[in-house]
């Protein structure tokens, strides 16, 4: 090490040892990188320390001695530029420098989560060294270490950097090592009563639950730049002998819940204004029975001890649609984003696969639109009402690509012009608009009402069904695509990668999907007084609707799809007596048909017989409540709420997921859900330690 280095050696080195010591151990260096590693420091005068490591950390018959000090000098590459030190230790798997912090093992996963790409400080060897010099040659030419700036995420990084930085603003910007928690299954030990092997929940893709070991270190911003979304206040505790009736529209929304595992996986604090808690409950298959006819919903209720709160309960009311594939032909309209900030991560590659999914999903007698819009409407690639597999829809698609500002109004309404004269010509058809966006409209109207008053159609026994899809992390608008799809008679969909394009809009999906058994569904629960004390129910807030309008058809109600479930989950107090009054209450579905317009009713009791069902007897009952109260109390962050109450409450959720493990623990998507659990805990702050002695 040179001399004139203003920082002491052996500190140095000793913070090297102690922070790399435990999680490279097993990450011995390949013979040839000493060479590289000598001949890039030349002879140095005294011997430094990982010269000396590479003496004794030298094979010898098959034995590599002292593994942990070889894998610490392997990374201590000490380089002299201009009298002062700096450390290349690698890069992370996005493309930032690799700080300390950063290459220590994260905490140990309750259940198995997607593995990151290996970094080069977890594999060293003759790559390693390659990269570096390729890194350092860069450098050179730039003239500037610079940290390039995370996919998605423009500056989350920090500004550029001219000149290599001293060792002390080095040591200053690299975070503190983290203590490795002990896995959580030990800290919260929990038995559970022996089930029957619970229904088999739909699977999401394996990329959500294949590549990643552990949560990702935290990153330096706890949320990525230009995200918009709309904070509804939570509903409050309603004595039932004040007002006992509540209305709502159903929902067949699922993004929020995809949302938050995105932002999980990318190591973001999730936002609490994002969590809208039925998406969460409504993103996961609870396995009900199918309706016992095609034109009729099948309606449960079952009632739960609250998994919080001693002497209150949770009842689940849920509504299955029946499963019927729709042999109608498609009129479909795709109205692509081709605006600038499409071009950051991948986001177009992921519109791009998804509008080919939709494609190759349709067949001879459907027909297809294209529209791209930017600042206006890209002309060149408008492809009207052509067959799906028409050379020009293939290359119109393929050609999608960023270019200036975004008018989402523009490219909506010359896309439902499209759509409507398609409607006209084939009356036969079901008409779909989609729209693939990142939301950010920042030309001509930019929310979501006045775009949908500006497109307007006339809806008659066929409405035009407005479908937004929404792709990326920074540079989102949430609300935008949610309010565009609940008010346009669709539905809101989320993607982060590729395949889950592709899985969503796979064939047997899509034609799910674009078959709408019931518009404009919405639910009337009546509590009766002398059973229930109090009620609330959890989400939905941006779905509840007042009694009178629950008799009008509106299009803003929820349009539902085949083999849709909806469920919804209240808190309840009860009076001691509430067995001996029969049902909690009755509950009423109202639809209207897609084909003929004419409206339907279904009407059954809440829990009629008055009798709890015990989590354990049926374990995605209990699952379901808890992922309802994990939304409804983190959503609570958002500055409404007490921190130290939903802290405790999230780690008591956490263990009640623990105990569910060998029940759930084969489903993707429950690994999933105990991913994003953790991540939110670890984002809390730790309830105050009791110091008294005393109870509670």
């Amino acid at each position: 090490m040179n001399r004139n280095n203003d920082m002491n050696e052996r500190e140095l080195e000793r913070l090297l040892e102690e922070h790399f010591s435990s999680g490279a151990a097993n990450a011995p260096p390949t013979p040839d990188l000493w060479g590289q590693l000598e001949s890039r420091l030349g002879a140095q005068d005294p011997k430094p320390l990982w010269a000396v490591l590479r003496d004794v950390g030298t094979p010898v018959d098959g034995f590599r001695f002292a593994p942990a000090l070889a894998a610490t000098a392997a990374v201590a590459v000490v380089a002299v530029a201009g009298g002062s030190v700096w450390f290349a230790v690698g890069t992370s798997g996005d493309g930032g420098v690799l700080g300390m912090a950063e290459v220590e093992p994260a905490a140990a996963p309750v259940f198995g989560t997607p593995t990151p790409e290996a970094t080069m400080a977890d594999a060293p060897g003759p790559a390693a060294a390659q990269a570096l010099e390729e890194q350092e040659e860069q450098e050179e030419q730039d003239g500037a270490l610079g940290a390039p700036g995370v996919p998605g995420a423009p500056e989350a990084d920090g500004p550029d950097r001219s000149g290599r930085p001293t060792p002390e603003a080095m040591m200053e910007a690299m975070p503190a090592p983290t203590p490795t928690p002990a896995p959580v299954m030990q800290e919260r030990a929990q038995t559970s009563t022996a089930v029957p092997a619970p229904p088999t929940a739909t699977p999401g893709p394996q990329s959500m639950v294949e590549g990643v070991a552990g949560l990702p270190e935290q990153r330096s911003t706890d949320r990525p730049g230009a995200t918009t979304f709309q904070d509804y206040e939570r509903q409050r505790l309603t004595q039932a002998s004040e007002d006992n009736v509540s209305t709502f529209s159903l929902d067949t929304d699922r993004t929020s819940f995809q949302l938050a595992l995105n932002w999980a996986r990318a190591g973001y604090r999730v936002d609490p204004a994002s969590v809208r808690a039925e998406e969460w409950v409504n993103a996961f298959d609870y396995g009900y029975a199918a309706p016992a006819a095609s034109d009729r919903f099948a309606i449960t209720s079952d009632l739960i001890a609250h998994p919080l709160e001693s002497g209150r309960y949770m009842a689940r009311v849920a509504f299955q649609a029946p499963d019927v594939v729709e042999d109608r032909p498609l009129n479909v309209t795709l109205v692509l984003d081709a605006s600038g900030s499409m071009s950051e991560g991948n986001r177009v590659a992921i519109a791009r696969e998804a509008a080919d999914a939709i494609r190759r999903s349709l067949d001879a007698d459907d027909r297809i639109s294209v529209v791209h819009f930017s600042t206006d409407v890209l002309h060149e690639y408008t492809v009207q009402y052509a067959a799906p597999d028409h050379r020009a829809v293939i290359d119109s698609i393929r050609q999608l690509s960023p270019h200036n500002s975004t008018n989402v109004q523009m490219g909506l309404d010359l896309g439902v012009q499209y759509a409507d004269t398609m409607r006209r010509e084939r009356l036969e058809a079901l008409n779909y608009v989609i729209l693939m966006s990142d939301g950010v409209a920042n030309v001509d109207a930019t929310d979501p009402f006045a775009i949908l008053e500006a497109t307007s159609a006339p809806d008659g026994a066929d409405p035009l069904r407005l479908v937004t899809v929404g792709v990326g992390i920074a540079n989102y608008n949430d609300h935008l695509l949610e309010q565009l799809a609940q008010h346009g008679n669709g539905w809101y969909r989320y993607l982060f990668d590729e395949e889950q394009a592709r899985e969503t809009f796979r064939r047997d999906n899509w034609l799910a999907l674009a078959s709408p058994v019931a518009d404009q569904t919405r639910a009337q629960v009546t509590w009766d007084p002398d059973a229930v004390k109090a009620w609330r129910i959890v989400g939905y807030e941006n779905r509840i609707t007042s009694a009178e309008s629950f008799t009008q058809d509106r299009k803003e109600f929820a349009e539902v799809y085949s083999g849709a479930a909806t469920t919804v989950f209240y808190e309840l107090e009860l009076h001691d007596d509430f067995r001996q009054q029969g049902a909690l209450g009755q509950v009423e579905l109202r639809w209207v048909a897609p084909e003929s317009g004419r409206g339907w009713s279904q009407t059954t009791d809440v829990v009629g017989n008055g009798r709890v069902v015990s989590e354990y007897a049926d374990p995605l009952l209990g699952f379901g409540a808890v992922v309802a109260l994990t939304a409804d109390r983190y959503s609570t962050l958002d500055g409404s709420g007490d921190p130290y109450a939903a802290s405790r409450d999230l780690r008591s959720l956490q263990g009640l997921v623990d105990g569910l493990q060998n029940e759930l623990g084969h489903l993707a998507a429950f690994r999933d859900f105990a991913y994003v659990l953790e991540s939110l805990v670890r984002s809390v702050p730790p309830p105050p330690a009791n110091d008294s002695g005393y109870s509670r």
